[in-house]
């Protein structure tokens, strides 16, 4: 069985179990905190990806770091993973979860990228625009890339919109070097 249909799996069991005890926001939370530590804790990516470690030593280990702040329901779910010893699809069984979870609330995820911070005012127009456009809610997610010199580049599911000044540059390199040519 290959990677995603595991993460899948386990991610829509997970969803299931939230829903039929009415605990998905708490989940959210939960599984938010999770995918994050994953992502930025070298010491807790060590202990998932370790085959010296023992199930029951990456047991106590989550024990000791999670089952204070997580809720039953998550750390039960975590549990059955290390028990199965599919923790290497932590990562990828949060991610799905997450997913389903938008889906599920009728949320779309926007990524704006700008080369300065933007201003609430900005912030909230980009989000309305988007709120229509999409008729759902949004979490914007803002980047700073000083790379892309002004401008922005929107990206919302698979729609992407590149105003910014370093791909306007390129394009007319590009079409200067075509002219030369």
């Amino acid at each position: 069985m290959n990677e995603s249909k595991i993460s899948v799996r386990y991610a829509k069991a997970l969803f299931t179990a939230g829903k039929e005890d009415n605990s998905l926001n708490v989940l959210k939370k939960d599984i938010e905190f999770l995918y994050q530590g994953i992502g930025e804790i070298p010491e807790l990516q060590y202990v998932i990806q370790s085959p010296v470690i023992r199930t029951k030593e990456k047991i106590r280990l989550f024990e000791v770091a999670f089952k204070s702040i997580f809720s039953q329901l998550t750390f039960t779910f975590i549990r059955l993973v290390l028990e199965n010893r599919r923790e290497e699809y932590l990562a990828g069984m949060a991610r799905y979860f997450l997913d389903l979870l938008k889906t599920d609330q009728n949320i779309q995820s926007a990524e704006f990228i700008s080369a300065a911070s933007i201003n609430e005012k900005i912030r909230k127009s980009i989000t309305q625009l988007i709120e229509q456009k999409f008729k759902s809610s949004v979490e914007l997610q803002e980047t700073v890339d000083k790379n892309i010199i002004g401008g922005y580049i929107l990206r919302v599911g698979d729609l992407q919109i590149d105003a910014s000044i370093a791909s306007k540059l390129k394009l007319i390199k590009k079409e200067l070097i075509e002219i030369n040519s």
